[in-house]
């Protein structure tokens, strides 16, 4: 498939997840809002990774090289490194844990971080 029409389509991708997200913070379906939120900063990445020629395997994987390739070369701010790295952990969190609850002010504290992350990663592309 063609590079470009892979990068477009992850950035589409994201901007749709992203609007889901939105939409479960308005339906205060909390753990959902998480999951949606963190798979669309996850999909912008995979676009930037895709324009970079960057390949990764694991959710993991795909903060090392946002940490080594992005964050440490200084095309984006420490700030970004440390959401993301939140992002994984409530998602983490929603899908797995029956515990312990998603509440509602994790998710409305990383809600516009999201945004922001989309935004400025995209920025890269």
């Amino acid at each position: 498939m063609d590079k470009e029409l892979l990068i477009r389509l992850q950035i589409e991708k994201s901007h749709r997840v992203l609007t889901d997200a939105n939409d479960m913070v308005i339906q205060e379906r909390w753990e959902i809002a998480a999951n949606r939120f963190y798979y669309a900063c996850f999909h912008i990445l995979q676009a930037l990774f895709i324009s970079r020629g960057i390949s990764t395997k694991t959710h993991d994987g795909v903060l090392t090289h946002l940490g080594q390739d992005f964050i440490m070369q200084g095309l984006l701010e420490k700030k970004y490194g440390r959401f993301y790295a939140r992002m994984i952990q409530l998602r983490q969190k929603a899908d797995y844990n029956s515990i312990a609850e998603v509440s509602p002010s994790e998710v409305l504290e990383l809600a516009s971080q999201a945004n922001e992350f989309v935004e400025q990663v995209k920025s890269l592309i």
